[in-house]
């Protein structure tokens, strides 16, 4: 989609576009963060097309053959009330099998599905200061699967602590694809 396609009625196009239902329907930017982080990740990493259009699949993107999962949290939600923020965060590592998933047909095993977590953390405290497309308020944390694997075994959820507790550094929007290129290189050096 371009945005400028128009909603017909009676064989006749309408005054209002796909873009026009976007605006009024998707535009809170604050509101979509986890489709925003998946972009981001998305775009340092060179990728043009979104490939977990299905939002149902077990990672959202491949890189180099690498599956990833992007995860996404913030301080900041607008529904935050009086300015009340809550720094614990966690992101979601639940298990998943390929009864749903197109790309993994048969697979009935309940796992992780991807080789890499890429888990972003919007900063910002107040509306202003985390705005989502500087992404100069964005962290972001690319942890291994095989070590959430060995470090939570069953659970469902990491909290930022952990992650941070395990050695895992943030990274700002230029380390993405270094980091991930060296992963990358790691298993095929395997």
């Amino acid at each position: 989609m371009k945005g400028d396609e128009k909603f017909e009625f009676n064989g006749q196009e309408l005054d209002f576009s796909f873009l026009d239902f976007w605006r009024f329907h998707y535009s809170n930017i604050y509101d979509i963060q986890g489709r925003i982080a998946e972009f981001i990740i998305a775009r340092a990493l060179g990728i043009e097309e979104s490939q977990n259009d299905q939002y149902w699949t077990l990672w959202d993107t491949t890189y180099r053959n690498v599956r990833i999962e992007v995860k996404e949290t913030s301080y900041y939600h607008s529904f935050n009330k009086e300015g009340k923020v809550s720094y614990k965060r966690n992101f979601g590592i639940t298990k998943a099998n390929g009864s749903y998933d197109p790309q993994v047909s048969g697979n009935t095993e309940f796992c992780r599905q991807n080789d890499l977590y890429i888990f972003c953390l919007n900063t910002g405290e107040t509306r202003e200061d985390s705005y989502p497309l500087n992404l100069n308020n964005w962290e972001f944390y690319i942890v291994p699967t095989s070590v959430i694997n060995e470090k939570c075994k069953n659970n469902k959820t990491i909290s930022l602590n952990k992650i941070r507790k395990l050695g895992f550094l943030p990274l700002k929007y230029d380390g993405i694809r270094p980091a991930v290129d060296q992963f990358a290189d790691s298993l095929a050096n395997k």
